[in-house]
C-alpha cells in the first residue's frame, strides 16, 4: 500500500475541480501527502489480505483511496459533508468500482454494521469529531485501526485536537491495543498516529 498509484489523471482532476472547490487543493497538499504516506507505511506492515476498509471522515479521499484501492476488497468512505462525497464519488474517483461513498455522521447507528465488520478502520480526521472512545461500533469490532489527530488548535474546523500522543491515547476505546505510535511534523504543528487492534467485547 503506497502512493505510487496516485496518477496524473487524478492530479488533473484535482486541479480542475479545485477551481470551484479551493479546499480540494488542501486535501492534496504536501502536508497531507506527508501524513498519509506515514500512515500507509505503517498500515503496510499489518499484512492485511484483501481487507474491507472503512474510512471515517474520508473528505475527498484523494490520497488514501488511490493508494489502497488495488489492495482492498472493498472500501467504504463516510463523511458528513455531502458536497465532498458527491465530488469524490461522481468526479474524482468514479473509475473505482469497489468503493461505497456514504454521506453520514460516522456516529450514526446506521453505520455500525459497516464499521463493526471491517478489517481496518481508518480515521485521519480525529480532530474533527468526538473521541473514538464514543463510537459504539468499535467496541464490537475485531478490526485493526489507524487513527491520526494533531495539535493544530488554530484551524477553525478542528474541534477535538490533542496536545500530545498521550492525550490521543486517552481518546481510544477501552478495547484498543496500540502496536504503533508515531509523530510527524508539518508546517502547522504535529500529527499523531496510533495504529493497533480492536478486540470485540
Amino acid at each position: 500500500m503506497g502512493l505510487k498509484s496516485i496518477g496524473i489523471d487524478l492530479f488533473k482532476s484535482v486541479i480542475n475541480e479545485s477551481k470551484e472547490n479551493p479546499d480540494l487543493l488542501d486535501s492534496y497538499s504536501l502536508n497531507q501527502f506527508k501524513s498519509k504516506e506515514n500512515l500507509l507505511h505503517h498500515i503496510s506492515k499489518l499484512e492485511l489480505i484483501n481487507p474491507h476498509i472503512v474510512i471515517l471522515g474520508s473528505w475527498y479521499g484523494s490520497i488514501l483511496i488511490p493508494a489502497l484501492v488495488d489492495q482492498a476488497e472493498h472500501i467504504t468512505c463516510i463523511d458528513i459533508d455531502d458536497r465532498v462525497i458527491a465530488i469524490a464519488k461522481n468526479r474524482l474517483l468514479k473509475k473505482y468500482k469497489n468503493i461505497d461513498f456514504i454521506c453520514s455522521d460516522v456516529f450514526d447507528s446506521k453505520r455500525k454494521s459497516r464499521i463493526k465488520n471491517s478489517n481496518l478502520v481508518i480515521n485521519t480526521s480525529c480532530e474533527h469529531m468526538s473521541n473514538m472512545s464514543e463510537l459504539p461500533a468499535l467496541y464490537k469490532s475485531n478490526a485493526y485501526f489507524a487513527f491520526q489527530s494533531n495539535n493544530m488548535y488554530d484551524i477553525p474546523t478542528h474541534m477535538n485536537c490533542v496536545a500530545s500522543i498521550d492525550e490521543f491515547y486517552s481518546q481510544l476505546p477501552d478495547n484498543a491495543t496500540v502496536i504503533v505510535e508515531d509523530e510527524i511534523e508539518d508546517d502547522r504543528g504535529i500529527r499523531y498516529t496510533l495504529i493497533g487492534k480492536l478486540c470485540a467485547e
